[in-house]
This record gives C-alpha cells, structure tokens and sequence, in this order.
C-alpha cells in the first residue's frame, strides 16, 4: 500500500507562543488505513489535523517545523483550497458545517467550485445521497436536521468531493445516542465498502477497539505511543498515564489481572468477543456469579427533603408552537445526584432552566426550596440553584478570570480574603490552573467548561445543575469533576446532570430521568435504569458494555467495572 501522509519532524507553535503546541512528531499512513488518534484535552490533536489539511499555516499563523506531505504534496506550498480536493476534513460541530437552504444544494456547493459538468455533478449526487440513506429528502431544509443527520450531511458533502484522505475531528462528541450510531454507521461504512484512508480524532473507545487499525496516542504536543487497540489497551501504565479511557471490559479485567494473572494468557481483553471467549476459556462458574458481589444502590434512596420540585409542568416558547414539555412531575431531593438523559429535542435543557427561574411554566408549578419560581426573582433562585449551560462562553462577561470569578461574590460583600478562598477552593476542584489576569475567551473549549463551573461553584448553591458539563473534557478531567460532584453531594449538595455520557453517570447517578419528547419516559434508580440493556436499546440508547458483559455471564443487576471485577474474581476462589 502506497504512503498518503507523511510527517517528519514536526513542531508548531502559534503566533506570539513560545510554547510549542506539537513536538517532533514523526508519522506515516498507508492507504485504506483506519487511523485514530486519542489523548487528554488539550495535547495538540486538533492541531496536528489543522496541518494536514493546510489550515495551518495558511489560514491559522504560527511557527512551523518540519517536512508534511499529503499525497506527495507539501502542505506549506499548497493551499488549502486545492488540498480539499484530496483529503477532506469534517469539524467537532456539526452546526458550524451547514450553510445551504436545502440538501441538494448543501451537496452541490462544493462540487460547483471544482468546475464539474452538471452531468458529473448529479451522478456523484446521486451515489452519495443513497450511500448515506437521504434519497428522496433533497429538499429538505438541512438546517432542520437533528445533530446527527448534520454531521452525516457535513460528511456526505465531504465524501461527494471523492477526497483520498478523510479526517474527522470528534464527530461524535456533541451528539447523542442516536446520532452517535448514525456517523460511527457510516464511518464503518466507508471502512468496509472502499479504500478511503481515515484519520479519526474519536473518544469512543469500544468502537475504536472494534474498527481502528492503528491507535496514536498523545500527550503534551508528542506522540507517546502507536499500535494496534489490542497493544495499546494492554499497556495500563500508558492508559493511567494520559488520562485516556479504555473499553469497559479492559477496565474490567485490568482489575482482574491484578488478583488472577494466570487467567490472562493472551493479553487483556479489548473488545466484548475477547473478554466472553476469556471468561469461557476459564471455565468460570457463572451460575454462582451473582451472590459472589455484595449490589449496593439497588433502589432509590429515601428522600427525606424534597428540594425542587415539578409539578404538572407545561411548557412551550410560544403560544402558536408545540409543547417542549408536557406533564412533568419529579421531585429532586437533598443530598441527591439526579442524571437527566435524553436524545437532542427531549427537553432537557428547557427542564433545567425551570430549576433557576430562567424559564417560568406555562401550567403547572416548580417549587424550589419552598418558593414558587414564579413569584421569586430569578436573581434570588440563583443563590440556590448554580447552572452551567451547555456553552460556556455564553456565561462569560468579564474582560479578566478574576474579574468572572469574583462578580457575584462582590455584590453579595465578601471580603477579598474571603473571595480569593474560594477563588482557589472552586479551582483545586476543577483542576483548573491558570493565570487570573487573562480573558476568559483565551482558554481552551474544556477549561472554559471547568471555569464556568468553577464560578458557580464560589457562590456555594445548595443545587448544581450541570448542562453537558463533559464537553471538551478528557476521561481523566471528567472522573475528577465527578468525583467532586459526588463529594458536593455528600457535604449535603444536590446535583442534576444533563448528559449523554452513561459510563460517567453510572459512576455517580442515584437516580436517572429519561426524557423523549417533552415526558418523562421513566424514572428510577440508576442500576434500575442502566442495567435495563434491552429497555435502553428500543429508546435508542446504547447499553454500556459493562452491562452487556455482565449479562452474559449472569450478573443482570450489576453495572459499574469494579463490581463486576469483583464478581469474577470471587468466581475464581470457588
């Protein structure tokens, strides 16, 4: 196979950095190659991408070493604009890729600027609109899409130009369940049906172990480590060392080893075929497997203090438009970690903007901490009710950190002793450590996210609402932002969390709400609700792997990695 991309010694930093943002990166892919590329927030993946495809230095200015060659070209002699005819790049969001009024044109656009006849036009239409399932919804406007059917659209328009090369940032990291299937569908797709070479920023771990020929890993602007899923997922002191998250079931059996290396032979298990083929080549016992484990958190707890609470709640944006809620009811208590899950258009974030008073019922009533939120300002409710909306640059306000940090503590008379505690309280617990005289708008995607939550956090609320709070976060940041969410919880906090991430809420959540299409589709306790694989997959949801595995081998009620470690390890004694 022919080499499409060849990196020799890079460095860049940016214009007036003298950091260096990618170091001595040496690199090489085939053709038809799956490639993909993990590491913690901020280690220089985007970057790396930016140069591949001639953003950097042509569009984005910096200092550049080095030699990098797309398909023989030099990216520093060759525009961008003739490099997309080549390799073809699809961005993180999905929103910021459509520009056209229908789906036709949105196919259309890019293949006009290469001067194609229309009969060449029309037939790579054609092909393109039913290799991604579209036929017949031509003229439907793309703006009306959900997430995921706009990022397979932003795709197609990619695909359409018949690049050698395609690169995906993130594709999934702003999507929901469904759209999530929808563009890792496609990307195996592409995989199985041509010869497209892939390079793929992703977080998916379990689809990586799946379908990734190579894995890249990176930290600090360097490439630490290359090889196939299967050696990279075995490497555990690499994994604590980035910060990146393994497949469920290596977690699981890393845990294992630890206690029973004899039973891993052939290396730990990255992908849910290896770890059954493992269990069954051990000859556990797995009709005993379920009281071997002690299962805490099997119902909801007691509520003693109803602390918000929802009731007969209807709610639309305007009187000639449908409702975004339709007969809530739910009671949040104190001392209580709540998960709101959902797909895109479920309501979720209309729901929460109810618990501050930001939105006020059209029926029906939401009490918080005793008051109706109608008669109390919002102003007042803030001091109750912390919030962290989905984008964090909509919060900010301030020309300085500090300034962000300190404004609502100023206006209710700390002291400046005072302010700056909490100042560095609120940042230890969102690891955040960055000079308080610069603006907000110059961190990076996850620090502006742990910055929002940090300047709720000063105001001590009784309930913090966290809105897609793991966007821009590495696995690392996001266990310790729940970590100190759970410990909020536990010094007598309230928490809700919207989010889409069911690893991460399985870790912490008591109680999980489902929402589809503006209900309550159910409510219960978390291992209640995520252990329910079959329930979750007719809701368009995807079943942890944890689940899945345990399962399989008889533990139905079990969820979280160490439990089910546990469990087989315990097998093992018996």
């Amino acid at each position: 196979m022919s080499t499409v991309i060849s990196i020799e010694d890079l460095w860049f930093k940016y214009l007036a950095s003298s950091e260096w943002v990618l170091k001595n990166i040496n690199f090489k892919m085939k053709e038809g190659e799956t490639v993909v590329i993990m590491g913690p927030s901020g280690c220089g993946k985007s970057t790396l991408l930016y140069v591949l495809v001639g953003m950097i230095p042509h569009v984005i200015r910096g200092e550049l070493r080095g030699k990098v060659n797309v398909l023989g070209m030099n990216v520093e002699e060759v525009r961008p604009e003739i490099l997309s005819r080549h390799i073809g790049f699809v961005f993180q969001n999905p929103e910021l890729q459509v520009i056209m009024p229908t789906i036709l044109e949105e196919l259309v656009f890019g293949l006009e600027n290469l001067n194609l006849n229309r009969e060449e036009i029309e037939r790579r239409v054609t092909e393109v609109l039913d290799f991604i399932g579209f036929r017949g919804r031509e003229f439907e406007d793309p703006h009306a899409l959900s997430s995921g059917e706009k990022q397979v659209l932003a795709i197609a328009s990619v695909l359409a130009l018949r690049p050698k090369i395609l690169v995906l940032d993130e594709p999934t990291s702003m999507l929901d369940h469904v759209g999530t299937s929808k563009i890792l569908g496609l990307v195996e797709k592409l995989k199985r049906e041509t010869n497209l070479s892939l390079l793929v920023v992703e977080h998916r771990i379990e689809w990586i172990a799946e379908h990734a020929d190579r894995v890249i890993v990176m930290k600090d602007g360097e490439f630490v480590r290359e090889g196939t899923p299967k050696e990279i997922f075995n490497d555990k002191k690499l994994i604590q060392k980035t910060g990146v998250r393994p497949p469920q079931v290596s977690e699981i059996f890393y845990k294992v080893a630890e206690r029973r290396p004899q039973l891993i032979k052939s290396g730990i298990p990255v992908t849910m075929s290896e770890a059954l083929n493992l269990i069954s080549e051990a000859g556990l016992n797995t009709n005993t497997l379920f009281h071997l484990v002690p299962v805490e958190g099997g119902s909801e707890k007691p509520c003693e203090d109803v602390l918000i609470s929802v009731k007969d709640l209807w709610f639309r944006y305007r009187k000639d438009s449908p409702w975004v809620l339709k007969n809530i009811n739910l009671d949040i208590c104190r001392r209580e970690f709540v998960a709101i899950i959902g797909h895109s258009g479920a309501g979720k974030t209309t729901l929460v903007k109810h618990f501050n008073g930001l939105l006020k019922p059209v029926r029906g009533n939401v009490i918080v901490a005793g008051r109706d939120t109608r008669r109390v300002p919002t102003s007042m409710l803030a001091r109750v009710v912390g919030m962290v909306m989905q984008n964090p640059e909509a919060q900010f306000f301030a020309s300085t950190i500090y300034e962000e940090m300190s404004f609502s503590l100023k206006r209710i008379g700390l002291k400046k002793e005072e302010i700056e505690s909490r100042i560095r309280e609120a940042f230890e617990i969102v690891d955040l450590v960055k000079p308080l005289d610069i603006s907000p708008h110059l961190l990076s995607f996850g620090e502006k996210h742990r910055l929002a939550i940090a300047s709720v956090l000063v105001l001590k609320p009784q309930v913090l609402v966290l809105d897609e709070p793991f966007s821009g976060l590495d696995y690392k940041r996001s266990l310790q932002l729940l970590l100190a969410l759970r410990r909020f919880v536990e010094d007598g906090g309230t928490v809700v969390l919207v989010a889409h991430d069911l690893q991460l809420i399985s870790e912490v959540a008591d109680k999980v709400v489902v929402l589809e299409n503006g209900t309550i589709k159910r409510i219960g306790a978390m291992r209640e609700v995520l252990s329910d694989a079959e329930w979750l997959k007719t809701q368009g949801f995807t079943p942890l792997q944890s689940v899945l595995l345990a399962r399989e081998v008889g533990l139905k009620s079990l969820v979280k990695t160490g439990e089910i470690s546990e469990a087989l390890v315990n097998a093992l004694k018996s």
